[in-house]
């Protein structure tokens, strides 16, 4: 893979191929920033703490305190920056803040200047700082979870639902993050299907709604990034809401429709959180590509 350059710098200012290619660019820009700034902090293995990333990006301080609905801040100061985290936040989510936060101050550089500018220009000011939302969403991933390294561990697990918590515990990452990059790195083609407690007015009942789905094969969008809200899903998910009641994971193989697929997958889930922030992840994976 290229490094980051000035080849790649004119690259973004002058691609003829427009808005796709710098949708492309910018994937590329912000794993290879990561994988860059890793390598200086020369980590032994996980858990990839963003503490000890931080200085190499200038961060004088990450201070913590309670930001209500906001997750993280990143403050540009004469000399770096600081990051606030919010302390009310579990310890696994302010680690992908702080990384998060970090990423931002890649689009402090040349490199990252030139690419929003460019989107501003083709998108508009809004769509080029959402896009770099999801960027900096990209970059955390990759800061916390090495491709190559994860990989490695979610092998030992066979990329099955049953490694998303040791996968956790590992790598100081909440569950979601976790199983987004499970999905991305298993040998074979999947989805990734969050399932949440429907809002009726019974008690006991256990409604269970898809609230987003994602796949190794989808692109990042500008505007809503990898998820798809509100999946349309075809066929009976019995085991979900099994999985609900238990902790335990599940396991089924039957027909069902995910995304453009249509055909007999492989469904494993497994509900996490307790109470009303109570979720269930399925990994769906097609046995064919049909």
């Amino acid at each position: 893979m290229k490094t980051v350059d000035g080849a790649m710098l004119a690259y973004c200012k002058n691609n003829p191929r427009g808005i796709n290619s710098t949708r492309d660019y910018g994937v590329e820009f912000v794993v290879q920033k990561a994988q860059r700034l890793l390598k200086q902090s020369n980590f032994e293995g996980p858990p990839f703490l963003p503490e000890r990333l931080a200085p190499f990006q200038r961060v004088k301080q990450i201070v913590k305190e309670d930001l209500g609905d906001l997750s993280g801040l990143l403050v540009p100061l004469d000399d770096g920056f600081e990051i606030k985290i919010n302390a009310t936040h579990p310890p696994e989510r302010q680690n992908f803040s702080c990384a998060h936060e970090i990423a931002h101050t890649f689009f402090f550089e040349e490199e990252g200047r030139v690419l929003i500018q460019r989107l501003v220009r083709d998108r508009g000011e809004k769509a080029a700082r959402d896009w770099e939302e999801n960027l900096c969403d990209v970059a955390a991933s990759e800061l916390l979870m090495p491709s190559q390294i994860f990989n490695g561990y979610a092998s030992r697990y066979h990329y099955g639902i049953h490694a998303l918590i040791p996968l956790s515990r590992t790598f100081q990452a909440s569950i979601k993050p976790i199983v987004l990059k499970l999905c991305d790195v298993h040998p074979s083609h999947c989805f990734v299907i969050h399932w949440a407690r429907a809002q009726t007015n019974e008690i006991d009942d256990l409604n269970l709604r898809a609230t987003w789905l994602t796949g190794s094969r989808m692109k990042l969008l500008s505007r809503i990034g990898r998820f798809r809200p509100k999946p349309k899903l075809l066929g009976e998910f019995t085991s979900v809401q099994k999985a609900f009641r238990s902790d335990a994971p599940t396991y089924l193989r039957q027909w069902i429709g995910v995304s453009n697929f249509r055909g007999n997958c492989r469904i494993e889930s497994q509900a996490f959180n307790s109470g009303e922030d109570r979720f269930v992840i399925s990994l769906v994976i097609p046995e064919s590509d049909n």
